[in-house]
């Protein structure tokens, strides 16, 4: 075969190729950019819903200069850093256990029954947990049983400004923790047991063997799902929003839940878009190193 065939039949199979990516291509570009070419069009506007209004940077203006602003970023900041720090933690720590030598039936009944909270839609979780944390729950209950609690006293965990945002935090580690769980598990199985014979045969402690060995072998699976969970954790709504709705006094607010009321109840559009196009910004350095992380690995 001739290069100029050779170079034709490559060409030939590249169109096909991408005719049968151009309609998926093209329901991307319907259902994604068309969205955010609207919102970051919306956020230079100030939008009724009547009229639109040119507004230049007021929007952006008035979101930095907003104390609001500032503070529900900086609760959404400690929702993500403490559910994945936790996560990771318990994730790595329940790993560990799950991998060490025990009865293989013991084990795999431990790996089903600690998978169930991630099975849990965040609705659902979220709704079975406000049930629980209600002054009169189970938690309360509990808590009065073993003596920690004043039976004549209840503590309202989701109506107490001081302890909304914790409440929420924790159940969201409670619900997502598994998924650490389970891909740390892969990775540890992963890792040669002829490394750690190594180890023992050079008198390594066991605390030497994990730090030296384990957590470096691990690095790569643990900076994907940090990355991953942070994203995710980032920009999480379905959960805040069904157990305190950002309340009370904007005390378990994130920035998800803010840019939906802000667009939805306020009717504030053009602010609104402009808090999307900061939240954008900052997810957008974890995907850039997400994706650095993927080329990488």
């Amino acid at each position: 075969m001739s290069p100029l065939s050779t170079l034709r039949h490559r060409y030939r199979h590249e169109l096909q190729a991408y005719a049968f990516l151009g309609p998926a291509l093209c329901l991307l570009l319907v259902l994604m950019i068309y969205p955010l070419g609207q919102v970051v069009r919306m956020s230079f506007y100030d939008i009724t819903v009547r009229t639109e209004t040119w507004a230049g940077l007021g929007n952006y203006a008035e979101l930095l200069g907003n104390p609001l602003f500032w503070q529900i970023l900086w609760q959404t900041v400690l929702f993500t850093v403490g559910s994945v720090v936790m996560h990771l933690v318990i994730g790595l720590g329940l790993a560990l256990l799950l991998h060490t030598k025990i009865n293989v039936r013991i084990r795999n009944l431990f790996r089903g029954l600690l998978i169930v909270p991630w099975l849990f839609a965040p609705t659902v979780a979220g709704m079975i947990w406000v049930l629980m944390l209600n002054p009169f729950g189970i938690l309360n209950g509990f808590l009065t049983t073993i003596g920690l609690l004043d039976p004549n006293q209840t503590i309202n965990w989701l109506g107490n400004p001081q302890t909304s945002l914790l409440a929420v935090t924790v159940v969201n580690i409670w619900r997502a923790f598994p998924f650490f769980m389970v891909m740390l598990l892969a990775g540890l199985q992963a890792i040669p047991e002829d490394v750690y014979e190594a180890g023992d045969i050079d008198g390594t402690t066991p605390l030497q063997k994990f730090w030296y060995i384990t957590i470096p072998a691990l690095r790569g699976v643990i900076l994907t799902i940090v990355l991953l969970d942070s994203i995710w954790t980032f920009r999480a709504f379905d959960l805040v929003y069904v157990m305190t709705g950002g309340g009370p006094v904007d005390s378990s607010q994130v920035l998800p839940t803010s840019i939906y009321f802000d667009a939805f109840q306020k009717l504030k559009f053009g602010y609104a878009s402009a808090e999307a196009i900061a939240m954008l910004l900052i997810l957008l350095v974890f995907s850039v190193a997400y994706v650095r992380r993927a080329v990488k690995a």
